[in-house]
């Protein structure tokens, strides 16, 4: 009986652990400012000039159409998840309109190597977990490659445009070669006989 008793304890203290560890690993959101200017860049990754044109871009598509894109580049999320972080931080900042929740955050950790999407639930059924993928993976990742910071989220950016827009046609994977469907048709005949 003192055996269970000692093995109890024991386990309460590794569980208690585990909590202090998964909070330590916690990203502090800062509170949220009186004014949000539409990019915010902590690592001054961007220059002046790259920083203002994406500021005008991000405002104008904001005045004209009341969709709200903020994006934020940091250095690190300090070990949080980065698809966790950046709902929780949209939501924390209330970005969009309230009512019709239709922000998006586009998070950048620089350092981490890592970039996360995340719509409000107003625009979520355009720009779903599939297409932000595709954006982030064959239009902005490419550019960080060369080191186009800029390039990268230039380009995402227009991408997110055109997918709320309406007018987005898709991005084709860099380097993959394309199979066509005709031709995967004739090989499953072929197997099957």
């Amino acid at each position: 009986m003192l055996k269970i008793k000692y093995i109890t304890v024991f386990l309460s203290i590794l569980l208690s652990l585990c909590f202090i560890q998964e909070a330590e690993a916690q990203y502090n959101i800062p509170k949220k400012p009186n004014f949000i200017p539409p990019i915010i860049d902590s690592t001054q990754t961007l220059s002046s000039s790259e920083y203002k044109l994406l500021y005008e871009k991000l405002k104008n598509y904001s005045d004209s159409t009341s969709t709200e894109i903020l994006t934020i580049i940091i250095s690190s999320t300090k070990g949080e998840n980065i698809g966790l972080l950046a709902p929780r931080w949209g939501h924390k900042w209330e970005i969009g309109q309230k009512k019709e929740d239709n922000g998006v955050l586009i998070l950048l950790a620089k350092d981490d190597r890592k970039i996360w999407i995340a719509p409000g639930y107003g625009v979520e059924e355009k720009l779903t977990a599939g297409i932000n993928g595709e954006i982030i993976r064959n239009i902005i990742i490419p550019e960080f490659k060369q080191n186009n910071y800029y390039g990268g989220l230039n380009k995402g950016i227009d991408a997110i445009f055109d997918v709320l827009n309406g007018t987005y046609k898709g991005a084709k994977e860099v380097g993959s070669p394309s199979f066509p469907p005709q031709l995967f048709f004739i090989l499953f005949i072929v197997f099957i006989f």
